[in-house]
């Protein structure tokens, strides 16, 4: 019998999950998830972890409630650790304590790890204190959605009455009878309102406005749930520092002036999307991981590699460069070396290309600095000036992608040996659902484009015509345009801060 752990999330941002949470994740065989939690988190899990979605969407329930109860208790006969991934926190309106007391039934271990609640975090996060030591000394989390439906409308009217502020969660779809009701009670027409819908996240939004226009503006703007609503003074604060105000300055840049407005979508591996997330957020946008791209190795190229590095047929020290056109190349080149027992030292002699910045700094982590590192980060930059250097007695490894870029090797005067080592395969995110949200979409690789159109009519969907690509370099955006697409921008430098860049020469 094993032991479950009630995971809270956190409000929607993944990286608001507490380390203990974190851990647990990363440890467990076993999770069972909902659409609040969100799926970035599952990354985290180990390659045999069971995977369970339990999810329920407003009117559309995926599990009722006793048969996530029954899910949970299965669940801990087959595996030793089961976390239970809760968003917010399991016990804030998450049931936490309906799905203990079935644990309990079955004498199954279980554990609570609190999570960061919706309810003070997505206000605080837009500037908004559920408390002020001046206007609201206290507040109160409600739920906006009974277990009959609805509200409880004689329960709303006597918290009009209560000092603070009123946080409602679940409460959207009822949003105009909690106005209604608490005007009735006794709060004022012109009390400050906020609605935060998704927030934390890329796609969060508000809307503020008084009790007696809110349910309208929330109408007007569309807004949907998950959503918290805040009632009370401090919804009229924004604590949020704006870096630079675009209406003071003409020289302005379209980046500084609509960071907030730009939503970005991206199709690249793991490595690179946090690379290009880190650097996005220091500029003030939001990204997400629409196309999770995976690294499979290829066991021919492999293979033909380990002969390479053992010797055999014709050995490294046949070659006089090395040609890195990612670092997931650098990193399997060095992961097969040290697989192959082999010594640094048989490197002595060899020099090494690496297209883009990226690449270069992993290459570095090995502790070997790049003989060429192009003064453009494009394929045909790096072809012209390593052929510069080539002589007709020089060898080139090539050691890439399978889908690599067949203009790589034209015109050389050098023999090269090129081996295909890994295949980069696509998986559609939760993400890849909400396309017509996005401004921007970021293609980083040809197989990217390939594996995003793929999933794309699997899901029986189309590419929105007013979302912007970008694209990293001119071969990526001829595969895109091969789908009947043309980038909007391509990036001039083939790294994370090229991609911003031609973020910024789009618009919205």
């Amino acid at each position: 019998m094993g032991k479950v752990y009630l995971v809270g999330a956190g409000p929607g941002n993944p990286e608001l999950i507490t380390l203990k949470g974190l851990e647990k994740i990363k440890e467990c065989d076993c999770i069972v998830y909902d659409r609040l939690s969100g799926d970035e988190l599952l990354s985290y899990t180990n390659d045999t972890c069971e995977q369970i979605y339990v999810g329920k969407k407003p009117g559309h329930h995926y599990r009722k409630q006793e048969e996530i109860n029954r899910i949970l208790v299965e669940a801990s006969k087959r595996h030793e650790v089961v976390v239970r991934l809760k968003g917010g926190d399991p016990f804030v309106f998450g049931r936490g304590g309906e799905e203990i007391e079935a644990l309990m039934a079955e004498g199954i271990e279980y554990e609570v790890i609190p999570g960061i609640s919706s309810a003070i975090a997505v206000p605080e996060c837009v500037g908004v204190p559920v408390t002020h030591r001046s206007m609201a000394r206290s507040f109160h989390v409600v739920t906006g959605h009974t277990k009959e439906g609805g509200i409880d409308r004689e329960q709303v009217k006597k918290l009009a009455g209560q000092e603070g502020t009123l946080v409602f969660l679940m409460g959207l779809a009822s949003l105009e009878e909690i106005a209604d009701a608490l005007i009735e009670g006794g709060r004022i027409k012109n009390t400050p309102v906020a609605v935060i819908s998704d927030g934390t996240t890329i796609y969060e939004r508000q809307v503020r406005g008084t009790l007696c226009d809110i349910a309208d503006k929330v109408k007007k703007e569309n807004i949907s749930s998950p959503a918290v609503i805040v009632v009370g003074e401090t919804a009229s604060k924004y604590y949020r520092y704006d870096r630079k105000n675009p209406e003071d300055k003409d020289d302005t840049s379209f980046l500084e002036k609509n960071a907030s407005k730009i939503r970005v979508g991206v199709t690249a591996t793991p490595a690179l999307y946090q690379r290009l997330k880190d650097t996005f957020l220091r500029a003030g946008i939001r990204t997400a991981l629409v196309c999770d791209m995976d690294v499979e190795k290829l066991d021919a190229g492999m293979d033909r590699l380990s002969a390479i590095l053992r010797g055999e047929e014709e050995g490294l020290d046949s070659y006089s460069w090395v040609v890195f056109t990612s670092q997931n190349g650098v990193r399997l080149f060095f992961e097969q070396l040290r697989r192959e027992k082999k010594d640094l030292r048989m490197l002595f002699g060899l020099k090494f290309a690496v297209l883009g910045s990226g690449t270069r700094d992993t290459l570095m982590q090995y502790g070997f600095q790049a003989d060429l590192v192009p003064s453009r980060y494009t394929v045909e930059c790096l072809c012209e000036e390593l052929k510069s250097r080539l002589t007709n007695s020089d060898r080139v490894l090539i050691p890439r992608a399978k889908q690599g870029s067949d203009e790589l090797t034209d015109g050389w005067p050098a023999s090269s040996s090129v081996l295909s080592i890994y295949d980069v395969r696509g998986r559609a995110t939760r993400h890849m659902k909400r396309l017509d949200e996005l401004t921007h979409l970021i293609f980083a690789s040809a197989s990217g484009v390939e594996a995003f159109f793929e999933e794309l009519k699997r899901n029986g969907q189309e590419l929105p015509d007013v979302i912007k690509t970008v694209c990293i370099g001119d071969i990526t955006a001829k595969r895109l345009a091969r789908y009947g697409r043309y980038a909007d921008s391509i990036a001039s430098i083939q790294d994370v801060e090229g991609l911003l860049n031609a973020v910024g020469g789009t618009s919205i």
